[in-house]
C-alpha cells in the first residue's frame, strides 16, 4: 500500500513566513540604526574632542598673550624682573587650577616653575620628556617665532603627580630673553568630552527605546492585517476547491460569486475552460481517429504498423495490394514476411534506431511478395509515442518504386546521350567563332596591307578605323572561343584588352596618356557586346584622333557598371577641348555620330553626349 504523501498548509506557511520576515526586518532595522548611531557617536566624539581642544588652546594662548602683553609693559617701565616673576607666580588657570605661568630664559634655564621649585635656576636645556621630546629646545623653536607656537609634549599634572600629555603657548620676550607660556593638560579635555559623549549615549538609548517600541507595535499590526488576509485567502481557497469538486462530472460549471479575490475568479475561469477544451479536444481526437482509419484503409500507399518486437500489428488494403498477403495472414509476422534474408540486418538497424530516438528515417530497400516476386520498395518509417515520450511502435508507410527505378534508368541513358550530343555541339560552336575570328583577322591584315601602300592619310585613318572595327568583333569570337560559357562573356577582360589594342593600334601607348578603367565584371550576351565593342571603339578613336594633340597629359575614362536588372550605365570622357568648328568628324551629322547613334539603338540604349571642356557620352542600356 502506498503511503499518503503529507503536505505543507500553504496559508500556514504563509503565516510563519510573514513572521519571520517581520522579525527579520525588525532585528535587521535596530542593528542599522544601532549601528548607525554608533558611528554617529564616534564621529560626534571625535569632533567634541576637537572643538575642546580647539577652544582650550584658543584660551591658552589668549592666556600667554596676555601675561606677554603685561610683561611688555613692565619691562618698557624698567620694572624689577624678579617681582614681574613673583606676580606670575600667583597665577593659575584651568578646571582644577593645575595651568600656570611657567618662564625659561633663552639658553634654558628656568626662571619660574612654581610646580616644580626645584628647576628654578636650573639650565634644563637638554630636558627630555617619557618620549624624548627635548621640551626646552622646541619652546625655543616656538619662541623666535614672532608671534610664538604651540608645543606638544608630557609632563607632570600637579594634582595627580602623573605624567600626562600636555599642549602649551610659548612666546619670547626678546628684551628680557624670556620664554612665557602655559599650557593645558589634554586629559581634562578627555574628561570633558566623555561627560558629553554620556549625555549623547543617554539620549540615544532613549531614542532607541522608542523606536524599538513604535516599530513592534507596527509590526504586529501588519501580521494582524496580513492574519486577517490569509483567513478571506482560506475562504476563497476552500470555495474553489468545491467548484473543482462539483466539476468532476465535466458538466457542471464553477460558480465564483462566492469568490472574493479575482485571482482566484480567474483560476476558476480558467478550469472551466479547460473542461470546455477537453470536452473538444477528446471530440476532436474521436474524429482524428476515424479519419486517420479512414485515411489508412483508402491510402493508396501501403500502411504497415509494427511492434517493438517487428511483428506486424497494422496492414492496410494497400499493403494486401503491394505483397498479396490479406490483413488476417500478415497479423502477428514478423520482417520474413515481406523482406529477403539479405535485407534483413540493414531494416533491423533502421527500426533499432527508431525505437531509441524520435525521428523519421526514408528508407530504400529490397521486398518479397506473396508470390516471390522482388520488388524495390521506399519507406517512410516514423516511431509511435505516447504522451511521455515512450516508443510505443513503428509506423511505416511504403510504395512501390520497382518502375520509377527502372524509368528513370531510362532516362539516365539518354541523358548521357543527349550530354555527348550537346558536348559535340559546343566543340563545333566554339570551332566555328575560332574561324570567324581566324576570317576577321585575315580581313584586318589585308586592310592593314593595303594601308601600307596608300599615302594619303586620311584614307589611310579610314582603313585604320575599319580594321579596328573588325578586330573590336574579332576579339569578341576569340573569347567565346577561349570561354567554356558559349553564352556570356566577361565584359572586363575585353573591355581592358581592346583599350590597349585602340592605343597599340592608334600609335599612343607611348604618349602621356592616364587611363581611368572602371569596369564590373558582368556577363553579357553575343547580341549586346558586338555592337557594345564597336561602340566603345568608335568613340575612343575619335577621342585620340580629335582630343589629343601630342601635347600635356592626355586623361581618359571609361566606366561600365550594372544599375539595376539588365539595365547598364556606359560612360566614357575625355580631357579634350570638345566640339568645336574644326571638329568636322564630331559634328551633328557627321558619319561617326551616326555610328555611334546607330549602335546605341541596336543595344536598345540612350545617349547623352557632354561637350563644355571636355568629350563625355553617357549611355544607358
Amino acid at each position: 500500500m502506498t503511503q499518503e504523501k503529507s503536505h505543507l498548509s500553504l496559508i500556514k506557511n504563509i503565516r510563519s513566513n510573514i513572521f519571520i520576515i517581520l522579525l527579520s526586518m525588525l532585528v535587521i532595522i535596530m542593528v542599522f540604526l544601532t549601528i548607525d548611531r554608533v558611528v554617529f557617536i564616534q564621529t560626534t566624539k571625535k569632533h567634541i574632542y576637537e572643538e575642546t581642544l580647539e577652544n582650550q588652546s584658543k584660551l591658552v594662548k589668549n592666556e600667554v598673550l596676555i601675561v606677554a602683553n603685561m610683561i611688555y609693559h613692565y619691562a618698557d617701565q624698567n620694572y624689577d624682573q624678579k617681582k614681574v616673576l613673583d606676580y606670575l607666580r600667583k597665577l593659575r588657570f584651568g578646571a582644577n587650577l593645575d595651568d600656570y605661568i611657567f618662564v625659561v630664559t633663552y639658553d634654558g634655564t628656568t626662571l619660574l616653575n612654581d610646580t616644580k621649585r626645584e628647576l628654578e635656576g636650573v639650565n634644563i636645556w637638554d630636558l627630555e620628556d617619557p618620549n624624548g621630546v627635548k621640551v626646552i629646545q622646541e619652546e625655543r623653536k616656538a619662541a623666535e617665532k614672532p608671534n610664538g607656537d604651540f608645543i606638544y609634549y608630557s609632563w607632570e599634572q600637579p594634582s595627580t603627580g602623573k605624567v600626562t600629555p600636555k599642549i602649551s603657548y610659548i612666546i619670547g620676550i626678546p628684551e628680557w630673553k624670556w620664554m612665557v607660556g602655559t599650557g593645558v593638560y589634554l586629559d581634562s579635555i578627555g574628561f570633558e568630552t566623555a561627560k558629553q559623549v554620556k549625555q549623547i549615549y543617554k539620549n540615544l538609548f532613549h531614542q532607541l527605546a522608542v523606536i524599538l517600541v513604535l516599530m513592534t507595535l507596527l509590526f504586529f499590526l501588519i501580521y494582524l492585517k496580513f492574519k486577517k488576509f490569509t483567513i478571506s485567502v482560506s475562504k476563497d481557497i476552500a470555495t474553489i476547491n468545491n467548484c473543482f469538486k462539483n466539476s468532476e462530472n465535466n458538466s457542471s460549471f464553477f460558480d465564483n460569486s462566492e469568490l472574493k479575490y479575482e485571482e482566484f475568479s480567474i483560476i476558476a475561469n480558467q478550469a472551466q475552460e479547460r473542461i470546455i477544451r477537453q470536452q473538444k479536444a477528446e471530440k476532436k481526437m474521436q474524429y482524428s481517429e476515424s479519419r486517420l482509419r479512414l485515411q489508412q484503409e483508402q491510402s493508396p500507399l501501403a500502411y504497415i504498423g509494427w511492434d517493438l518486437n517487428n511483428k506486424v500489428i497494422e496492414w492496410n488494403p494497400a499493403a494486401e495490394d503491394m505483397f498479396g498477403y490479406s490483413k488476417e495472414e500478415a497479423l502477428g509476422k514478423g520482417f520474413e514476411l515481406i523482406i529477403p534474408k539479405d535485407e534483413t540486418t540493414g531494416v533491423n538497424y533502421v527500426f533499432s534506431n527508431l525505437a531509441k530516438t524520435n525521428n523519421r528515417k526514408k528508407h530504400i530497400n529490397q521486398n518479397i511478395t506473396k508470390d516471390g516476386h522482388i520488388i524495390t520498395c521506399e519507406w517512410y518509417n516514423n516511431n509511435l509515442i505516447d504522451n511521455n515520450g515512450n516508443v510505443l511502435g513503428i509506423a511505416a508507410i511504403g510504395m512501390d518504386i520497382t518502375r520509377r527505378l527502372q524509368l528513370y534508368k531510362e532516362i539516365s541513358e539518354k541523358n548521357m546521350e543527349l550530354e555527348k550530343s550537346l558536348k559535340e555541339k559546343n566543340i563545333l560552336i566554339k570551332e566555328v567563332h575560332h574561324r570567324v575570328k581566324n576570317n576577321m583577322a585575315l580581313i584586318s591584315s589585308l586592310l592593314s596591307l593595303q594601308s601600307n601602300e596608300i599615302e594619303d592619310k586620311q584614307l589611310q585613318y579610314l582603313l585604320q578605323s575599319s580594321q579596328n572595327r573588325i578586330q573590336s568583333m574579332a576579339m569578341v569570337h576569340e573569347h567565346i572561343y577561349r570561354n567554356d560559357n558559349l553564352h556570356d562573356i566577361h565584359v572586363n577582360t575585353y573591355m581592358t584588352e581592346l583599350i590597349e589594342y585602340l592605343m597599340i593600334s592608334l600609335g599612343r601607348i607611348d604618349h602621356n596618356i592616364s587611363l581611368n578603367i572602371d569596369i564590373e565584371d558582368i556577363n553579357l550576351e553575343l547580341d549586346t557586346l558586338i555592337p557594345l565593342g564597336m561602340l566603345v571603339n568608335e568613340i575612343i578613336s575619335n577621342s585620340f584622333k580629335y582630343a589629343f594633340n601630342g601635347e600635356g597629359k592626355f586623361e581618359l575614362s571609361v566606366i561600365l557598371k550594372s544599375i539595376e536588372d539588365n539595365k547598364f550605365y556606359l560612360y566614357i570622357a575625355d580631357n579634350g577641348p570638345g566640339f568645336n568648328s574644326t571638329n568636322n568628324s564630331q559634328k551633328q551629322g557627321s558619319i561617326g555620330l551616326k555610328l555611334i547613334k546607330g549602335l546605341v539603338e541596336q543595344i536598345d540604349g540612350r545617349v547623352k553626349i557632354i561637350t563644355e571642356n571636355k568629350t563625355a557620352y553617357e549611355i544607358y542600356f
